[in-house]
């Protein structure tokens, strides 16, 4: 009876710390380095276009990043690490809208409609 008690004392806690910590499992991506170091060697007005991207995703304005990253995925031919950049990129403003479903206004629809569609084809909108 008294190894029952015990198991129950250490057992409990610990289910529910698990418990507490699996929603926090999930992470959040981050594109700001990916997005710098892959843009780089960029010409100075796309430097320019993801300098904005990074400051904004990071200050949480996934409007004006969004807005400033459409033209530098549709008009730019993107090597392949600047496009896993922008997949993350997508992927965060994602996370965030999944978040907080007030960020999905109409215009952010469309933004990210642009997004994918340049990025892929449209594939996964």
């Amino acid at each position: 009876m008294k190894l029952l008690k015990f198991i129950s004392c250490f057992s409990v806690p610990a289910l529910a710390l698990c418990l507490a910590g699996c929603k926090k499992g999930e992470v959040k991506a981050d594109a700001s380095q990916p997005l710098q170091q892959s843009f780089q060697a960029a010409e100075p007005e796309v430097k320019q276009a993801i300098d904005t991207v990074t400051s904004n995703l990071k200050s949480g304005n996934y409007v004006v990043a969004s807005r400033a990253l459409a033209p530098v995925v549709s008009t730019h031919n993107l090597t392949e690490p600047q496009r896993q950049a922008v997949g993350v990129a997508i992927q965060e403003i994602g996370q965030a809208i999944a978040a907080n479903p007030a960020l999905d206004t109409k215009e952010m629809y469309e933004l990210r409609a642009k997004l994918y569609k340049a990025y892929d084809g449209g594939k996964r909108f």
